[in-house]
C-alpha cells in the first residue's frame, strides 16, 4: 500500500473512533459573507510539548454571499488540531486543515472561481471549555490554480463547536 492510500485510509478511518462535535460559524471579510453548519471528528494522535495533536476531518455546508450572488460549497476537509494544556478546564487550540471541495456557482461578486471543483482551506485559534469551543477562523476558497483565472475568496469567521 503506498503512502496516499495509507494517508487516506487513515483519514477516512476517523469518524468510526473518533470523538464528534457540531460546528455553527459565520463570518465575512473582501466583499463576501460566508455562513457555515458542520460535523467534524477527531481523534488524539499523541503528546506534543504542553498538549495534545489530534487528527480528523470535517464535512460542513458553506452559504457565501456577495452582492447579488451567492453560492453553496460542499467540503470535506482533513484537519490538524493542537490543544494545548492536560487538564479539564478551558484549554486554547491552534487548527488547520484543506481539502477538496464542490461549489454551485463559479462566480460570487466580483470574483471568477473558474470550476465547481475548489479546495477549501482554513486556519484558526480559539478556546475550548467543557464540551464548548469558539474559535477566530480564516477560510479561504480557491480552486488552487487548476483553471483560470483563480481569483479564490477569503472570509474571517467566528465559529462555535459542541462536541458529544
Amino acid at each position: 500500500m503506498n503512502k496516499q492510500s495509507l494517508l487516506a485510509l487513515l483519514m477516512l478511518s476517523v469518524p468510526v473512533c473518533a470523538e464528534s462535535n457540531l460546528m455553527l460559524g459565520g463570518g465575512g471579510g473582501y466583499g463576501a459573507r460566508s455562513y457555515h453548519l458542520g460535523l467534524d471528528w477527531r481523534q488524539t494522535w499523541r503528546e506534543l510539548g504542553p498538549g495534545y495533536l489530534w487528527y480528523g476531518i470535517g464535512v460542513n455546508g458553506s452559504h457565501w454571499e456577495s452582492g447579488d450572488d451567492d453560492l453553496l460549497q460542499f467540503s470535506l476537509v482533513p484537519m490538524l488540531h493542537y490543544r494545548f494544556g492536560h487538564n479539564g478546564g478551558w484549554a486554547p487550540f491552534l487548527l488547520a486543515g484543506v481539502g477538496p471541495a464542490w461549489i454551485s456557482d463559479t462566480r460570487l461578486g466580483p470574483n471568477d472561481l473558474s470550476s465547481q471543483f475548489q479546495f477549501s482551506s482554513r486556519a484558526g485559534i480559539g478556546v475550548a471549555v467543557a464540551h464548548h469551543s469558539l474559535a477566530f477562523e480564516g477560510w479561504h476558497l480557491s480552486n488552487g490554480g487548476i483553471k483560470e483565472p483563480n481569483d479564490g475568496i477569503s472570509t474571517w469567521n467566528l465559529v462555535y463547536r459542541y462536541d458529544f
